[in-house]
């Protein structure tokens, strides 16, 4: 299904004829743009409405060539004039079909830049104008569902996009809680280890205490002194001077014998 992109030709082509007056240029314009001499039919359809002084609201003539001028910027490109061209066509439209024409034309060349939503409005306002424009009608209805198709494809890339955002989110809250855990093993480790630390040093301090070291008994004596020595030395003298003396005072002689009767 492809889009009707057929653009209409209001004025017909008549034999060319010298002359000045607005259908005069039309005529020129429709014979250039029939060659595909864009130039030279814009430049034609430009003069003849330049020679309209004032156009009446219903202006045949003039609704004529501002449509064909819109046709020739459109083969030209230049598609925002061609916009303006068609808008002063579809204002100045005598009947209805004019109208629809004009309002068709306008909808193509929106549909050319891609600006769907304008161009479903022109082929609405043609199908106003006309609802047995055929071409119309089959415009509208490709147009209505390539704006639905490019709705859906930027719903389903919302929704991706969200989709993604999710499990960018789920993956950075998993790396926290992750990295959350191994700094808690990392703590508790670390409280493990000074409390082993602690456990050693408090078994050592305990090993070493005063309750296990030898008794006073069994400690070496402590060394005398030599003023100490000495007088033990005289102590010993004077009882060895004690105990000769108590041993000059025995008897030598034997003692005599008593009768045992």
């Amino acid at each position: 299904m492809t889009l009707t992109v057929f653009l209409g030709v209001f004025l017909t082509a008549f034999q060319i004829l010298p002359g000045t007056t607005p259908r005069d240029h039309g005529r020129t314009g429709n014979h250039h743009l029939k060659q595909e001499q864009l130039e030279e039919a814009a430049a034609a359809y430009q003069e003849g409405l330049s020679s309209i002084e004032s156009p009446s609201e219903t202006d045949q003539t003039y609704y004529g060539l501002q449509n064909n001028l819109g046709l020739t910027l459109h083969g030209q490109e230049n598609y925002d004039e061609a916009f303006s061209a068609f808008d002063q066509a579809l204002s100045s439209a005598p009947t209805n079909q004019d109208a629809a024409l004009a309002a068709f034309n306008a909808g193509n060349n929106a549909f050319t830049t891609q600006q769907l939503e304008r161009a479903l409005e022109y082929y609405q306002t043609a199908l106003m104008a006309d609802p047995n424009n055929e071409d119309a009608k089959y415009n509208f209805e490709y147009v209505t569902r390539q704006l639905q198709q490019q709705e859906q494809q930027e719903q389903d890339q919302s929704d991706e996009g969200e989709e993604q955002q999710q499990e960018q989110q789920d993956q950075r809250e998993g790396d926290q809680n992750e990295q959350q855990q191994n700094e808690d093993e990392s703590q508790e480790q670390q409280q493990e280890e000074q409390q082993s630390e602690q456990n050693e040093t408090q078994q050592s301090e305990e090993e070493s205490s005063p309750e296990d070291s030898p008794e006073p008994s069994q400690q070496m004596e402590t060394p005398l002194t030599r003023e100490q020595a000495e007088q033990i030395l005289e102590a010993l003298e004077n009882e060895e001077e004690q105990l000769l003396r108590e041993v000059q005072k025995i008897d030598g002689r034997p003692r005599r014998v008593a009768k045992d009767w």
